[in-house]
Order: C-alpha cells, then sequence, then structure tokens
C-alpha cells in the first residue's frame, strides 16, 4: 500500500510507482530522471496527491487478490535486468471492508467461541489466564466500537470517512480471530532457494526443482496433518469466469500500454494464456471451481506440471496458467518445524520477468500473519531485483503497523551462506545487506540477533545442508536426481567437521563417511545445528505461540485505538458544525445548557445562519463558475468558437451571392464593339477600402446576431449551480429560507431575485457585445492596409487579364481571405477579456466599490451589492415577522429542537467513544456462567 508521510510533499516515480519527495532529482528505486517531468509525474500518479474523496493510504487497505492486468506491468527498461517488475496502485482497487453489521456478528461469534479459548493458545503461556482475559475485553470492546458505527448519525458521515472507520475495524476483528489458520508465507527473488528452505522446514523434499525457469509457479499452499490423515495434493483451478476476465484484462492492457517492452511482455502472457484455455480448458475450466485431487504416490510423476513453471523458451502448453493455487497435506513429522494444522506458503520468485508471479507474490502479501524474506547470495542487497522485493514488502507489510508489530512478523533468511567463504565475501556480503534494512522496520535490528556470534539482523542458512541433514535424520532415501547432491553433502561434512565438533564434542574424532546413508545421526544433527536452521525455527515456533498472543493483540489494540481516535475527531468536527467549538467534554454540556436557556435569541441566531448560508452558496457557486471558465475547452470557449465561424460563414455567403460586387468595377466594353477605341478598352477599378469597412460592417452585424449562445453560455456557467443549490439543497431558495413564509415583502423580494437572474443573462449579453465591438473597431488589428497580402492580392486584379465577369469571379474569391484578416484571432483575443469582466459584473451583485466625493484623492467605500442587499432585506423581514408569525416561531423551534437533538446523539457518541478509548468496559460473562 502507498504511504505518505505527513508533513512532506511526495509524488510517485511514473516508472516503478516507488514513493519518492516532491522534490526529488531521481527515484531511488529505478533511478528515473525525476526533475523536470513533473508535470508528467502528476499526470501519472494522482493518488499521491489525495484529491477530494481519495482515502488517504496510511489506512489504505490492501489490493483484492483480482487486481487488473494493466496494474501489473512495470513500464521502463531497466539497463541492469532485463526483466519487468510488477506495478502497484493502491488507490482504484480497494479492497472494501465488511460492514459493521457482518463485524458485529463476526465479533459476537468470537464471543461465543471465547469459552474454549485455550485450545487456541499454549498450554505454557506464560499467565495464560490473565492473557486470554485480556484478549476477551478487547473482543468486547471491539464490538462495542463496532456497534457505534451503527447508530443514526453515523448515516451523516462522508463515505471516505466511514470507509476508515471500517477499515480500522476489521483490521481489529481480523487480528481477535483466535481460531482463524496462520500462515507463513516464504517470499523471495527467482533462485533464492524458497523451495529448498521450505523442504527442510516441513522435512520432505516434495517440490519440484531445477526446471531451467522460474520453478514454481504458483501460489503452494502446504497444510501440515497428523498421522491419521491421508497426504495428498490438491490442485485448485479458476473456473471459466475467473480465466475470461483474465484474458480480456490482459488484452485490454495490451491495448492501452504504449511501451515496447510493456507490449512484449503482455503479448507473450496473453499467448501462453489462450494456448492454455484452448489445450487444457475443457479438462479443468468450469463453471465452479475445480479441484484435482493427487495421492502422495503420483507427486513426482504427475505433480510437477501442476507447480513447476516451464523455462521462457518453452513452446508447450502450460496447464500452470489455469491453476489458482496447489495445496499439499502433509504429515508434520518430528522434525516438522511447525505442529499440524499449521500453514506455509511457498510462493514464485519475484521479480524474474514473471508478470503472473510478480502479481501472485504481491496479491499474497496482502494477508499475512509472518513471512520469511529469503535471499540468495547471487542477488544480495545491492541488487535492484531484491530492492524491489523489499519495497513491496516495506509498502505491504512495514507500513500501517507498528514497528514492534512489524519487526516481529518478518524473518529474513540469506541462503547460500556456505558460499561466503573468506573475509571479502563476508564483508561485501554485510555491506550490502545492511542497506535493505532501510525498508525493514525501523528497530527490526533491535528485535533480531542470529548468527554464531548474535551480531546479525538476518539467519545465515546453509540451506541445501539444512534439507540433507533433516532428510537424513528422518532416514529418507535420496531421489536419483539428489543423489550427487549426496555425495557433496558428505563432502561438505567432512570440509566442516572441525566446527561440527565445537558443537558436539560427543562426536566421533574423525569422520569417515563415503556415502550419504552412512552418515550418522549424531552427524546429520550437527549439521543441521551447524546450517542455521535450527535457530530460525525456534524464533518462528516461539513468534507462532507466545509472541503470536502480543502481536495480534497489538494489532488488535492500535487499529482499535486509531478507529476511536478517528471517530472522536468526526463528533468534534460534527459539533462544531452545530456551532459548538469547545473541545471538552465538561464545558460543552454547560454550553448546551446555557444554549437551551437562550431558546428567544436562537431563533434570530438561526435566522442568521440560514441567511448567511445564501451568501455561502453563492460564492460556492462563483468558484464553480471560475473553475469551469478557467478550464481549457470549456463550454463558453466552445460555443464563442462557433459563433464566429458562424458569422464568418454567413458572410462568405454574402460575398458569393454578389453583395460586395460593387466595390470592384470592370469595363463591360469590349475590342470588338469599338475597334476605333484603342486606349482604355479595358479596365478595373477596386475600393479597396470601402470593401474593407463594408465586410468589417456585415461581419459586425452578423457576430451581434450570433453572440446570443456564447452569452447563454456564458451565464449558465454561474446560473446552473444557482439552480442546483435552489432546488437541491435549498439554500437559495427563498421560500425555503423564508420555512414557507410568503406574502408582504417576502413576494417582492422574490421577484426582485428572479430579476437578478434575468439581469445576469442580459449583463452576459452586454458583456459579450461591449467587449467583441470595442475589440472590432481597433482597425490597426482588425483592418487590413492595402500592404496586407490579402488586399495586394485583390489589388493585382487591376493588371490581370481577362473578361470583366472573371475579374468578378476573382476579386469574390480573394474577399474571403480579406475577411480572414479582418476576424483574425478576434474569438481568442476577447475570450478571457469577457470572462474576467462578467467575473467582475458578478463580484459587484455581492459588494460595489464607489467613490462618494469629487476630490481625486478620495478614498472608495464599499457598499452592498444587490444580492447582498436583497438578503440583507429578507433577514430584516423575517427578525420582525417572529415577533408576529406563530408558524414562523414553531418552525424555528423545530429546527432548533432537531438540532439539539443532533448535538446530544453527537455529544453521547463522544461519551461513548471516551470510555472505550479508556477500556471502562465490563469484563465478558463466561459462557456458562451466571
Amino acid at each position: 500500500m502507498q504511504f505518505i508521510r505527513q508533513k512532506q510533499q511526495v509524488t510517485t516515480c511514473p516508472q516503478c510507482d516507488n514513493v519518492v519527495r516532491l522534490d526529488a532529482e531521481f527515484c531511488n528505486i529505478c533511478g528515473k530522471r525525476l526533475k523536470g517531468s513533473n508535470s508528467k509525474t502528476a499526470q501519472a500518479t494522482p493518488q499521491t496527491q489525495l484529491p477530494q474523496t481519495q482515502i488517504p493510504a496510511s489506512v489504505m487497505p490492501p489490493a483484492p487478490l483480482t487486481e487488473p492486468i494493466e496494474e501489473q506491468v512495470e513500464e521502463y527498461v531497466d539497463d541492469v535486468d532485463e526483466d519487468l517488475f510488477t506495478r502497484e496502485d493502491a488507490i482504484p482497487h480497494q479492497h472494501i471492508p465488511a460492514p459493521p453489521a457482518e463485524i458485529i456478528n463476526q465479533l459476537q461469534h468470537l464471543i461465543e467461541q471465547s469459552g474454549q479459548m485455550e485450545k487456541y493458545f499454549p498450554a505454557d503461556l506464560p499467565d495464560k489466564a490473565e492473557k486470554l482475559s485480556a484478549w476477551r475485553k478487547q473482543l468486547q470492546r471491539a464490538r462495542a466500537c463496532a456497534e457505534l458505527f451503527e447508530l443514526p448519525q453515523m448515516l451523516q458521515v462522508d463515505p471516505q470517512q466511514a470507509f476508515k472507520l471500517r477499515y480500522h475495524l476489521s483490521e481489529a476483528a481480523r487480528a481477535l480471530d483466535f481460531t482463524r489458520e496462520y500462515t507463513v508465507k516464504v517470499i523471495g527473488h527467482a533462485g533464492a532457494g524458497k523451495s529448498t528452505l521450505l523442504a527442510a522446514l516441513i522435512g520432505q523434499d516434495i517440490f519440484p526443482r531445477l526446471a531451467g525457469g522460474a520453478v514454481t509457479g504458483v501460489r503452494t499452499r502446504i497444510r501440515l496433518c497428523g498421522e491419521q490423515e491421508p497426504e495428498e495434493m490438491r490442485v485448485h483451478f479458476m473456473t471459466r469466469a475467473t480465466y475470461d476476465e483474465l484474458v480480456k484484462q490482459t488484452q485490454q492492457a495490451l491495448q492501452n500500454t504504449s511501451n515496447p517492452r510493456a507490449r512484449e511482455a503482455l503479448s507473450n502472457e496473453l499467448a501462453i494464456l489462450v494456448k492454455a484455455g484452448e489445450t487444457y480448458g475443457e479438462i479443468y475450466l468450469r463453471s465452479e471451481p475445480h479441484i484435482e485431487t493427487l495421492p502422495r504416490s503420483r507427486w513426482k510423476d504427475e505433480g510437477s506440471r501442476f507447480v513447476e513453471e516451464p523455462a521462457r523458451d518453452s513452446q508447450e502448453p502450460r496447464v500452470i496458467r489455469l491453476v489458482d493455487y496447489v495445496e499439499y497435506k502433509v504429515h508434520a513429522g518430528s522434525r516438522s518445524a511447525l505442529p499440524p494444522g499449521s500453514i506455509l506458503v511457498d510462493l514464485p520468485g519475484g521479480s524474474a520477468g514473471q508478470l503472473r508471479h510478480d502479481a501472485i507474490m504481491r496479491e499474497e502479501l496482502n494477508d499475512v500473519d509472518a513471512i520469511i524474506l529469503v535471499i540468495g547470495n547471487n542477488r544480495f542487497g545491492d541488487d535492484d531485483r531484491t530492492q524491489r522485493i523489499f519495497e513491496l514488502v516495506r509498502r505491504k507489510i512495514v507500513q500501517g503497523r507498528s514497528a514492534e508489530v512489524a519487526a516481529r512478523m518478518v524473518f529474513l533468511a540469506v541462503t547460500h551462506w556456505d558460499e561466503i567463504n573468506s573475509f571479502a565475501s563476508l564483508d561485501k556480503a554485510l555491506g550490502s545487506l545492511r542497506p535493505l534494512l532501510r525498508d525493514l522496520p525501523a528497530d527490526y535490528a533491535s528485535y533480531h540477533h542470529h548468527g554464531p556470534n548474535n551480531d546479525y539482523f538476518f539467519y545465515p542458512l546453509r540451506g541445501l545442508d539444512a534439507l540433507m541433514a533433516t532428510l537424513g535424520l528422518e532416514k529418507q532415501k535420496l531421489d536419483p536426481d539428489r543423489a550427487q547432491e549426496g555425495r557433496e553433502y558428505v563432502g561438505r561434512v567432512l570440509s566442516v567437521y572441525p566446527e561440527l565438533l565445537q558443537l558436539d564434542p560427543s562426536l566421533p574424532s574423525t569422520a569417515n563417511a563415503q556415502d550419504f546413508h552412512r552418515v550418522s545421526q549424531k552427524q546429520h544433527e550437527a549439521m543441521l545445528r551447524f546450517s542455521g536452521l535450527p535457530a530460525l525455527t525456534r524464533d518462528l515456533q516461539s513468534f507462532l505461540t507466545d509472541n503470536r498472543y502480543e502481536v495480534q493483540l497489538r494489532q488488535a489494540e492500535t487499529q482499535l485505538a486509531m478507529a476511536l481516535q478517528h471517530l472522536e475527531d468526526l463528533c468534534w468536527e460534527h459539533l462544531n458544525q452545530n456551532g459548538i467549538h469547545s473541545r471538552d467534554l465538561q464545558e460543552l454540556e454547560q454550553e448546551m445548557h446555557a444554549r437551551k436557556r437562550k431558546r428567544g435569541a436562537t431563533r434570530f441566531e438561526l435566522l442568521q445562519k440560514r441567511t448567511n448560508e445564501m451568501h455561502t452558496a453563492w460564492a460556492d457557486a462563483l468558484k464553480q463558475f471560475d473553475t469551469v471558465i478557467s478550464t481549457d475547452n470549456n463550454p463558453f470557449h466552445r460555443a464563442l468558437a462557433t459563433a464566429h465561424e458562424r458569422a464568418m460563414r454567413r458572410i462568405k455567403i454574402r460575398i458569393m451571392q454578389g453583395y460586395f460586387d460593387v466595390f470592384i468595377k470592370s469595363s463591360s466594353r469590349s475590342q470588338e464593339a469599338s475597334p476605333a477605341m484603342e486606349i482604355g478598352t479595358r479596365w478595373v477599378d477596386i475600393d479597396g477600402w470601402g470593401l474593407i469597412r463594408a465586410l468589417r460592417l456585415s461581419f459586425s452585424a452578423a457576430l451581434e446576431r450570433e453572440l446570443n449562445e456564447p452569452a447563454r453560455t456564458l451565464a449558465e456557467a454561474f446560473l446552473i449551480p444557482i439552480a442546483h443549490k435552489e432546488e437541491i439543497d435549498g439554500t437559495l431558495d427563498i421560500t425555503r429560507v423564508a420555512l414557507g413564509e410568503f406574502g408582504g415583502e417576502l413576494d417582492d423580494i422574490q421577484k426582485s431575485y428572479n430579476k437578478l437572474k434575468r439581469g445576469i443573462r442580459e449583463k452576459a449579453r452586454d458583456v459579450c457585445l461591449y467587449v467583441t465591438m470595442s475589440e472590432l473597431l481597433n482597425e490597426e488589428k482588425y483592418a487590413p492596409s492595402k500592404d496586407d497580402p490579402a488586399v495586394s492580392a485583390l489589388y493585382h486584379l487591376i493588371s490581370a487579364p481577362g473578361k470583366p465577369e472573371d475579374i468578378v469571379q476573382q476579386a469574390r474569391q480573394l474577399m474571403g481571405p480579406i475577411l480572414d484578416v479582418i476576424c483574425g484571432n478576434l474569438a481568442q483575443s476577447t475570450e478571457k477579456r469577457i470572462a474576467h469582466l462578467f467575473r467582475y459584473e458578478l463580484d459587484k451583485l455581492e459588494e460595489r466599490t464607489i467613490y462618494e466625493s469629487d476630490r481625486l484623492d478620495a478614498n472608495p467605500s464599499c457598499v452592498a451589492g444587490a444580492f447582498a442587499d436583497l438578503i440583507n432585506r429578507l433577514y430584516s423581514l423575517l427578525t420582525e415577522r417572529v415577533l408576529t408569525s406563530d408558524s414562523l416561531r414553531q418552525q424555528l423551534d423545530m429546527l432548533q429542537d432537531q438540532r439539539e437533538a443532533s448535538v446530544d446523539r453527537w455529544v453521547e457518541l463522544l461519551r461513548e467513544t471516551e470510555m472505550l478509548r479508556s477500556c471502562k468496559v465490563l469484563t465478558l460473562t463466561q459462557p456458562g456462567e451466571a
């Protein structure tokens, strides 16, 4: 989820969606230059600015598990790694929390189950009775908080604020759910050794390997079951509808993206999806989710094709693209890290150029209890792909949680530690790992002390050694493809045997095993301890037993505290809107009692408030007018341009009809008709200035007619918001403001108000005409001289040969360009002036500036405009009628009663909120108790 730091302007990188400072020159993740492209960045990332009803990212819930493909493509070319990384946009695709009623039902169910809560927590949990009592107390507190959200006054809360309240409450309910399954998810880059580590944790080698690609291609759940349950592999396929929607999203993303690398990646993904659907769709895609079950005996032969991702260059149809997830049910052996009932999730390697894999990883991080973050020594902290994964962990796991909670949830494991075989390689590894702490919780290093000397903030693991040692201790035979690794394992046992003797002095002084099956159990045990896996296993078990209680309870308390604080702020906000400005509950009650004693004065306050709201509504309409007029290609701009075009077209039609031929004079006699006359047989006389004056006069008349529509559009840019406030909220409806009073001067006020609105329309036309015609009178700009190319072309007809009728026809053709010069950029040059002058006239309706003295140095004074004067008259008349009209007094008293009732409800909610914040709730009665 995105996170916006307080008091710091931030934006997001348009390439990698990384949150950066607004003044940053480069993105610290992808290295893209940001300075000088602020406009592009702002357009690409509008959600970072939190406009209008957008939800602050600090409380933003995770994105859903089915996010559009176009949100998953990173549109940039990485100079170091040619893979595409997924993109995450938090705002457009929000996870909608359950409504309060569902949350109440969930909490009520947990309260009813609280009598059997003991079995869900370790028997040896320190102070177990006290901790379970605290858990029950938080359950009751959360239910009481959820019931507050169902009160009638909460219907007045803005949807954005209600969303945040529901989110915090749903997160608290989730944290307090002691009956749900807990999952540990293993994430990391491709080739980090995640599957090997996971196999060592469960003590069974069941995962595909060495496929030449990214190996694990789907989310793989390992459910540890009891010995009495059968081991099986359950392959869950997509439904036909889900598959079709995925194909549709991919096609849309391909059409919408312009980045060549993104298009290539999406094109490949689409081809794989379509090919998989054509080949296997009839078998596995159903209207209802289809599940294929494989017993343990078929895992090796058939199971890998549902888990293993083929190599990128493979042209074979990929049935894996139709798989939603795979779940293994395996026995929790004696060496298993977790007890039966636990779930571990192996995720595809991230940042490996596989769009689907990155999407799965991001989706799975929306819902976690604990994660094992795995780094292989082939991509330490200075690898940008590793950094991207850590950045994703920071947004999904670290942000939105307290540092202590997040620090306990994340277990950082560095595999292939056996390849760190010199001081130089150790210094290099530590130097590249330390920068990764910036994406981990602030105090992560204080909670994690690992390694031989407890001086590492990560678990240094020899992953393959841990797996081989575990298999040896479980006395499992190695698969044929593990035979060579078994021999290499024996060699490593011999090479580190002095270190093993230090761990277990009871080992034989020398080791002489040549084959894997000849390594003794004690040697396997020592090698397992040397691998570093027991430390991770021990801490993980501790977290999922003792620390899990503390982490969940802390998370629930944090979310409830945030919800109650936000609810309290909402109460004060609504009380302030009702004219109560105290922030102290006792002062608030005193103020309420004082207000009730002043019922008569309150009537006049209500009248003043209602008339003042007319000023506010008028000002809001002016703001909306400014917004509309200031936008490019606004309706007034289009109407004005259309009016000018129509006027020009009208005059050009008149030109072709010959209305301006009188300014082109040509002889009508030919040489044959008068052979004796050789001089003056042909002549052309052009009255250019007369033509220009006639064109301007005709254009002015035509434009005056066409300006009606722009004037109407300009007036409606203000009058439409006014009409909305009259009809919808009634703030500018004289009758509703006067609470139904009528007759006498009130009718005159209504007539004056209607006349004022008609005057606005007339003023818009006057302004359009005044500005346009005054601009057109500027002969320097809109009266071309003889030197102008368009006029010169017309005068060239004097010396042009041809018949008189041809000369006239050519002259008509040349009058059009002259008209274009006369019109020029008249619409563009007058648009802003018209809008500003009309806005000035609207301002004068509220307040006018006048000079009362003839002295030149006298200061002006401000007087009420027509609208302000109308409101003042309305207020004066209503205050007089209060004294004589029983109906008006009853209406005002009813409003005051409603207001006081609303205030009372918010005050009561405020009291309940403060009581819950101080934890003053009754202790839960246990089921079965009296």
